[in-house]
């Protein structure tokens, strides 16, 4: 299964996610923000396992795609 990461910038944070696994973290930079989604993939992959599924995280964290730069978003209310 290949994984994407997305990074956003967010009111001075940044987001990171996993649009196929829906799991999101942040960080003060891209790169933590990064590392902690990574740690979640791991976690994730660690509990379907848990859960009875066939799933090896570090086949996961190997398949994950380069992310592309991190953007800034604006939501208006």
């Amino acid at each position: 299964m290949d994984l994407s990461i997305s990074v956003y910038e967010k009111e001075g944070e940044f987001v990171a996610s996993c649009p196929e696994l829906d799991v999101y973290t942040y960080g003060q930079d891209a790169a933590e923000a990064r590392r902690r989604l990574k740690h979640v993939i791991a976690f994730y992959a660690s509990t379907a396992q848990d859960l009875g599924y066939k799933i090896d995280a570090s086949e996961l964290l190997a398949n994950l795609q380069k992310p592309a730069p991190a953007r800034s978003e604006s939501f208006l209310n």
